[in-house]
């Protein structure tokens, strides 16, 4: 088939344009539904305790989180967008060094590694794309800053967050809304390591546009 041309071409660019912002949209909805949640979970009376997360707690960040494809696509055209060059390099310099540290290791040998595994965006005790974190950072939440410390420090992978039952419960509303929206797209519709897919997102030169035309452009090597 002949490229098109001419009015023809712009029209196809607009429908391009118009997908690829409604993908992006998905995105948010799905985080912004997260976050309505959260916030009608916290304000319950019948709660003992509130959230104790608060800026600088990072504690649970040492992680490696696992995103859908619009989550993924959302964050990674939030680098390009907000990164300069050079955080951009360091970025993927991290990226390399954790998929180094994990590849061949099974998910439960990666689960025993993650206090020597920080989230790739984590920076200076912070998430440096807060903003448009996934449904799963959201989430992760707990009622005792201390308890979660006392686990950081004890550097036990088996050890438990105190939170509540209905954050999970949220998570899993939102993560497989999004991939069955995925599937009904027939786009690629797997759960993905963040590091991994960033990576994947950045070696690509059109990664929202070949998603929304069904193309594989996560790869699954670090998903059981």
């Amino acid at each position: 088939m002949e490229k098109p041309y001419g009015p023809t071409a712009k029209v196809n660019k607009t429908r391009m344009n118009s997908r690829k912002h409604r993908i992006l949209e998905l995105a948010l909805d799905g985080l912004r539904w997260t976050d309505d949640a959260i916030q009608e979970c916290a304000s319950r009376e019948s709660l003992n305790k509130p959230l104790a997360c608060k800026p600088g707690c990072h504690y649970c960040c040492f992680n490696q989180p696992m995103a859908t494809p619009p989550e993924a696509l959302l964050v990674g055209q939030y680098v390009e967008q907000n990164f300069t060059d050079q955080e951009r390099r360091v970025l993927l310099d991290k990226i390399e060094r954790i998929l180094e540290l994990t590849n061949g290791e099974s998910h439960e040998e990666i689960v025993k590694m993650r206090y020597e595994l920080p989230c790739i965006f984590l920076k200076d005790r912070m998430c440096s794309v807060y903003d448009v974190r996934p449904a799963v950072c959201r989430t992760c939440s707990s009622t005792d800053a201390e308890h979660c410390r006392m686990i950081f420090e004890s550097k036990d992978p088996l050890a438990r967050l105190r939170c509540y039952p209905h954050m999970r419960q949220i998570f899993q509303a939102v993560h497989t809304g999004l991939l069955t929206r995925c599937h009904e797209m027939r786009c690629q519709s797997d759960p993905l390591q963040i590091a991994e897919a960033i990576r994947d997102y950045f070696n690509h030169p059109s990664p929202i546009e070949a998603w929304i035309k069904g193309e594989m452009i996560f790869h699954l090597t670090g998903v059981d």
